[in-house]
């Protein structure tokens, strides 16, 4: 079992470019920090995303890294933080869609609005190429997770996960572009 001072090496090491170095930090807290993330936003697919991009982010700022205390507290702070800024990203990418599709349509009928809103949100989605439109209704309409649309679609689910991120990326664009 690794202690502290192993994992301070480790970053050390991961800071002079020892991608061996991170890989045993990443299956040494992988699992918890998994647990970690899925406790805070209750979705096990996009917990691994975070956590994924937590170790990514650290190899990415490896010259600038600096841990010098506790790195299990550090990783779960990071952890923590990511969660956050996905969830708010998220939520902001879906009401600024919502937002800026609704606009200032008057008309105080709000069945009306709600039929506008969903025929102007279909337009946006029909917009995707194909797979990518599979992947975002099973996910945001019939709610399936990550791992079951991969299940679905015969697909891995880190390419499903990818394809929510360009979704979401490509209909914002979409909606900015043609104010649909």
């Amino acid at each position: 079992m690794m202690n502290g001072q192993d994992d301070l090496l480790l970053i050390s090491l991961i800071k002079q470019g020892d991608n061996r170095a991170l890989d045993c930090l990443f299956r040494k807290y992988y699992y918890s920090l998994c647990r970690f993330a899925t406790y805070l936003n209750n979705r096990k697919d996009l917990a691994e995303e975070i956590v994924a991009d937590v170790f990514f982010r650290i190899w990415e700022k490896r010259d600038t890294l600096t841990v010098e205390k506790n790195v299990r507290s550090y990783l779960f702070t990071a952890t923590r933080h990511t969660c956050i800024n996905y969830m708010k990203q998220e939520k902001y990418v879906m009401e600024e869609l919502n937002d800026d599709i609704i606009g200032e349509m008057p008309g105080p009928d709000d069945e009306l609005m709600y039929h506008e809103l969903e025929t102007r949100i279909t337009d946006l989605i029909n917009y995707l190429p194909q797979k990518r439109k599979a992947i975002f209704q099973l996910n945001r309409f019939e709610g399936f997770t990550y791992n079951e649309i991969a299940q679905i679609l015969s697909l891995s689910a880190k390419t499903v996960e990818n394809q929510m991120g360009k979704a979401i990326k490509q209909l914002k664009l979409l909606q900015k572009t043609y104010q649909v």
